[in-house]
């Protein structure tokens, strides 16, 4: 087949994903999905291979293709037209277990021509916390029902059983319900684009295009692998523990090494699985893996089974990066799916430094809040942060970064859809790495609630370990997470699940990243703002200051943020013998009080040279 051929061909066969998620989108209920889109969309070969995806979230789509195996195993011949098969196990082709995922087999006649799939998170399916995302879990069930493969539909019609199943376990029927008969949609509407686009075309055609268009990137990786440095590197970084839960970090180890046209990536030496819910399942270290030597090879190759045939993977099982059952895997998918991409970058800066960027926030900063009191909801969101520099750019301010590729949650439908008031959401100004390239700064989100019995949970990282620069480049800065009760602002640690009363606000503040090479490029206090530490209950109590010299900045009880002129600035010092390379901050206000009230700064001092 002709090189324009296969463009063209690439080209409408990834629409069919495409479309789907714009689908999904369009008739889902929750907030995560309609307006984060927290959701993926994939098309498979008659045989299971994956042929096209969307370019929706890379830790969804590089584990899809297990769950498709896992289904081909277990129902072999069985699937017939109108079945749609509905799972979200994560030993069983599942990331972890808000990630629903239903796959659809495509038929022509008596022939299986395909499968589409989709996998969505959903922002609740029980377990012991609010949002199927305890911080504090330890065995799977903890994290809500588990749903081994099996029919959702049969013959195109709904099995009664499950449904009810899904219904019980969750807060919010109506949305769960209707975020499932969303995927089921955008399945139906993906079988209806492969039929269409095999009609167009002579029998046989889509097995023999979808097996030319995986032969050509396969053709592809090769060749990018086989201009690479030719050796083995070694990576080593650290997840952060829960506190009081075993060791304080969790070490994830990789050596990358690269011969002829192949590459392989081995885990031995990373720590074992833990009693805590860091442990990732294997389909979440391979979507990391591929993610990694994807950025690092050629990003524009077609994202298909046929990329992934020059890696392999190993990793020990029974370690955090191949957990075995029934360990709990919340934070896995999330959190270790980012660290893993930290170390194979880190292992590959040495061959490879004019490709290599610094760390980005290395976390999604995972949000539930959720409340088991009439009426009941969960909310589910992760929060931007910094993105590591380049070695040809500055990192950009506040996206999401490598594993999660997730939209913003407007204000106005948080506010619409639950008892929540987003009181601040702004840039952490010169949270970002100094170096010739900046890194990314961070984000600062404040979150009142507005009802009693509500449950916050929180799954970060990087709030003891700051985001590295490279080449010379200063490190971002560590993330924080707090609670203001009654006028008293208390840090909390990087995982925690609690209870909140009425008006408390939760704050999270993200990591900057990691900044790119030596160069006169800082990022001095005089030019850039600091991230402001204080919050208070109401207008007139002024918070315990939590630190030498830590101003009366605040956020007003009954009103947004105001922005108006006048600020200082922030300045990061090194703390002396530090254990966990992170920082401490000198006195700054990023506020004044104006007549007892906060104002705040409308214009951020940012000086790019």
């Amino acid at each position: 087949m002709k090189p324009v051929d296969l463009d063209v061909l690439e080209s409408a066969l990834s629409f069919i994903p495409e479309e789907m998620g714009v689908s999904l989108q369009r008739t889902a209920y929750s907030p995560n999905i309609k307006e984060r889109m927290d959701a993926s969309c994939a098309l498979f070969d008659a045989d299971g291979s994956l042929v096209a995806q969307a370019e929706h979230i890379p830790v969804h789509l590089g584990s899809m293709p297990l769950a498709v195996e896992v289904i081909k195993a277990d129902f072999g011949d069985g699937l017939e037209d109108g079945d749609q098969v509905v799972l979200n196990n994560p030993y069983r082709g599942g990331t972890h277990l808000p990630d629903i995922t239903v796959v659809k087999p495509v038929f022509q006649g008596p022939s299986r021509l395909a499968y589409v799939a989709n996998r969505a998170h959903h922002a609740d399916v029980g377990g012991i916390a609010a949002g199927s995302m305890p911080a504090e879990s330890e065995r799977l069930e903890d994290e809500g029902l588990v749903i081994d493969p099996e029919l959702l539909l049969r013959k195109g019609a709904e099995r009664r059983a499950v449904f009810d199943r899904i219904r019980r376990a969750t807060l919010n029927p109506v949305e769960r319900l209707g975020d499932l008969r969303a995927q089921v949609a955008a399945n139906e509407l993906g079988s209806r684009r492969v039929l269409d686009f095999a009609r167009r075309h002579a029998p046989g055609f889509l097995a023999q295009a979808a097996a030319e268009l995986m032969d050509y990137s396969e053709r592809r990786v090769r060749s990018s692998i086989a201009s690479l440095p030719r050796g083995s590197w070694t990576g080593t970084d650290r997840l952060e523990s829960p506190e009081g839960r075993g060791p304080r970090f969790l070490p994830i180890r990789a050596r990358v090494t690269t011969a002829g046209d192949e590459i392989q990536v081995d885990f031995e030496g990373t720590h074992a699985q833990t009693a805590s819910n860091l442990n990732a399942p294997f389909a979440v270290t391979l979507s990391s893996v591929y993610y990694a030597l994807r950025c690092l090879t050629d990003p524009d190759i077609p994202a298909n089974a046929g990329a992934y045939r020059p890696v392999r993977v190993i990793a020990p099982e029974g370690s955090i990066v191949r957990a075995k059952p029934p360990a709990a895997v919340a934070a896995g998918n999330v959190e270790t799916s980012q660290r893993i991409v930290d170390v194979v970058f880190s292992a590959l800066r040495a061959p490879l430094p004019d490709r290599v960027p610094a760390q980005s926030q290395g976390t999604m900063n995972n949000l539930t809040i959720g409340s088991t009191r009439r009426p009941r909801f969960s909310y589910y969101e992760t929060i931007a942060g910094g993105e590591g520099a380049l070695p040809y750019r500055d990192g950009a301010d506040g996206v999401q970064t490598h594993m999660t590729n997730t939209k913003n949650t407007p204000v106005e439908a948080l506010e619409l859809a639950y008892p929540l008031r987003v009181e601040e959401y702004r840039l952490i100004d010169g949270s970002g790495g100094a170096g010739r390239f900046r890194g990314g700064d961070g984000i600062r989100r404040a979150v009142r609630v507005l009802g009693a019995g509500i449950t916050v949970s929180v799954i970060s990282e990087r709030r003891r370990l700051r985001p590295h620069g490279a080449n010379g480049g200063s490190d971002g800065r560590a993330g924080r997470n707090w609670i203001v009760h009654r006028g008293s602002r208390r840090l909390r640690p990087a995982k925690f699940t609690e209870r909140l009363s009425r008006g408390d606000v939760i704050v999270i503040e993200t990591p900057g990243g990691g900044g790119w090479g030596n160069g006169g490029r800082a990022n001095v206090a005089a030019r850039r703002l600091g991230p402001s530490t204080r919050l208070q209950h109401a207008p007139s109590s002024a918070l315990p200051n939590g630190g030498a010299g830590d101003g009366g900045a605040r956020i007003a009880g009954p009103t947004r943020s105001h922005l108006t002129s006048g600020a200082k600035a922030t300045a990061f010092r090194k703390v002396a013998g530090n254990p966990d390379d992170s920082a401490e901050e000198l006195p700054f206000r990023d506020r004044e009080m104006e007549g007892g009230r906060a104002v705040y700064l409308v214009e951020r001092v940012r000086e790019r040279r």
